[in-house]
C-alpha cells in the first residue's frame, strides 16, 4: 500500500495487526446466500466496522465505510449477476460514494454498484484501495442504470 493509502488507514483507526469478529456479519448475509471468501473474510477481519476518508480529491475519492451488512444487505441479486459477469463468488464489504456497494470477489476482483452504474474498480483489494482513497486509476464502467 502508498503511503497515502497507509496514512488515510491509520487515520480512521487501523493498524496492520488489526482482527474483527465477522460472524455477526456472516450469520446475516448467510440468510441471504451469501458465502464469505477467504478474500473477503481478511478484508472485513482487518477493516470491518471503520470508515476511512481519502486524503486526496478525485472523482472516485470518497469514504469508505466497511459495514458490509449496511452495504449489501437485500442486494444479494446484484451479487448473483456480477457471478455470472466474472466468473466468481462475490460479498459486500463497504458503502461508498453515495450509498454504493463494494463487493469483493473470491479471487478478488472489486466491483461497485449504486443506482447510477455498476463499476469494475480493480483486480485485486490493495489496488482498489489505491483508486478509492489515494485517487490512483480509474474504474471501468460495467453498465449504465
Amino acid at each position: 500500500m502508498s503511503p497515502v493509502v497507509v496514512r488515510a488507514l491509520v487515520a480512521s483507526g487501523w493498524s496492520r495487526d488489526r482482527q474483527v469478529s465477522v460472524d455477526a456479519w456472516q450469520r446475516v448475509l448467510a440468510r441471504e446466500g451469501y458465502v464469505l471468501s477467504d478474500v473477503a473474510g481478511a478484508v472485513l477481519r482487518s477493516f470491518g466496522g471503520l470508515e476511512v476518508r481519502p486524503l486526496v480529491r478525485g472523482p472516485y475519492s470518497h469514504p469508505l465505510l466497511f459495514e458490509p451488512v449496511l452495504a449489501g444487505g437485500g442486494a444479494y441479486d446484484v451479487a448473483a449477476e456480477f457471478e455470472a459477469l466474472f466468473g466468481q463468488r462475490f460479498y459486500p464489504v463497504a458503502e461508498w460514494i453515495t450509498n454504493a456497494c463494494v463487493f469483493v470477489g473470491e479471487a478478488g476482483t472489486v466491483v461497485s454498484y449504486d443506482d447510477v452504474e455498476w463499476l469494475e474498480i480493480a483486480d485485486s483489494f490493495g489496488a482498489a484501495l489505491e483508486m478509492m482513497l489515494a485517487g490512483s486509476g480509474t474504474p471501468r464502467v460495467i453498465r449504465e442504470n
